[in-house]
């Protein structure tokens, strides 16, 4: 798999490249698709070091920062002279994750590599009759629950769970729960103690899939997307952003089928003010059978600041309640505190933030989880 994963990864840079060789010097194949094709190419690192505090256990990690992960992706594009204002590409983006911080747990073992393939899809756009893409990619609906514009997503957003999700909470009293050891020879079943993924859950829909998506052109700010993946996943999103000045808004609602019998919905909305004040808000849900009614909502107030030439700095605090994400009766909340400071000349971030996660469950009893992460986001 990483044989593979590796060739994959020359045979891109190696295809970029070539697109991008000029003069005698460039292979003739080169040259006939650098005649007719837009050929690009990006890739990103982010890299950091966590540090997590159960109450009982605590560990230092280095992960792969899973907000926005390494990747690496290769695009081309087709403008046919005798197809005016249409444009036909496609593009193969693939996510790199060495010790994903979605994926660490107290003790070990380390998660496994994983090559992700995030985008591999054909496409034909039209400014007067929208977009349609076929292929690996996300869904319509995907990102609703995620507008920020704060400037702080690579170390905070709606989805709180990205810097923790395989952690564990510690029991402070384990009679309700008790391990497997104690456990042992007795009538009683083991329960081991919820993770951070089990109970914190922003709702963003649906994400990449194998899918149709049809993106409609844009009006006076509006997008309007649906896709379908499969006779049970498939979604609508509405989308608008709008700037007045120096402020900016955007936001985003979105309605998915995720499988059969459950409905979900996600919605967001952030505003930046011209003087750097921003406010970001998402609520999500689902109608599930059963006694659940799992519901997400989160808010941020962050401030865009000035200190410093190389680029500006973001602070921001943010507060995310999850209700009934596994079971009932359960109420999970998290508040943390971040930094970005944006290196322009090295189009990279800086950041770091300090979280913390607390579950309330009926018949149990946690203590609240501490993470702090700062690493690095280097694109180039």
């Amino acid at each position: 798999m990483k044989r593979a994963a590796w060739m994959a990864v020359l045979m891109l840079s190696g295809w970029a490249t070539a697109a991008e060789t000029n003069g005698p010097a460039g292979h003739p194949l080169a040259a006939a698709v650098k005649a007719q094709a837009d050929v690009r190419w990006w890739a990103q690192v982010n890299r950091a070091a966590l540090y997590a505090d159960n109450g009982t256990d605590s560990e230092w990690f280095h992960v792969d920062n899973d907000s926005m992960p390494s990747r690496f992706g290769v695009a081309g594009d087709y403008r046919p002279e005798a197809w005016n204002g249409w444009t036909f590409g496609g593009q193969i983006e693939l996510g790199f994750k060495s010790d994903n911080s979605c994926e660490v747990v107290f003790g070990g073992p380390d998660p496994e590599f994983k090559v992700d393939g995030r985008k591999i899809e054909v496409y034909a756009k039209n400014k007067k009759f929208g977009a349609l893409a076929v292929g690996q990619g996300d869904m319509a609906s995907n990102g609703t629950a995620e507008e920020d514009l704060s400037g702080t997503y690579v170390a905070a957003y709606s989805q709180v769970r990205f810097a923790a999700a395989s952690l564990a909470f510690a029991p402070r009293d384990a009679a309700p729960f008790p391990s497997t050891e104690e456990s042992a020879g007795t009538n009683v079943p083991p329960r081991p103690a919820p993770k951070v993924k089990d109970v914190f859950n922003n709702f963003d829909s649906l994400h990449r899939d194998d899918r149709i998506r049809y993106d409609a052109p844009i009006w006076r700010g509006f997008a309007a997307s649906a896709s379908v993946a499969g006779e049970e996943n498939f979604d609508a999103a509405l989308r608008h952003s709008l700037e007045i000045g120096r402020h900016k808004l955007a936001s985003a609602v979105a309605f998915a089928r995720k499988g059969a019998g459950v409905d979900q919905y996600s919605a967001s909305c952030s505003l930046l003010l011209g003087c750097g004040l921003n406010f970001t808000a998402a609520v999500g849900g689902q109608d599930v059978d059963g006694d659940r009614s799992p519901f997400s909502t989160y808010g941020k107030i962050g401030y865009q600041l000035d200190w410093f030439s190389v680029g500006a700095t973001m602070l921001a605090v943010d507060y995310a309640r999850n209700e009934e994400i596994s079971q009932a009766g359960d109420m999970a909340e998290s508040y943390a505190a971040v930094v970005v400071q944006r290196l322009e000349p090295l189009n990279a971030e800086l950041y770091a933030t300090a979280r913390n996660y607390v579950l309330d469950r009926e018949n149990a009893d946690y203590d609240d989880l501490f993470i702090f992460m700062s690493g690095v986001k280097i694109r180039f």
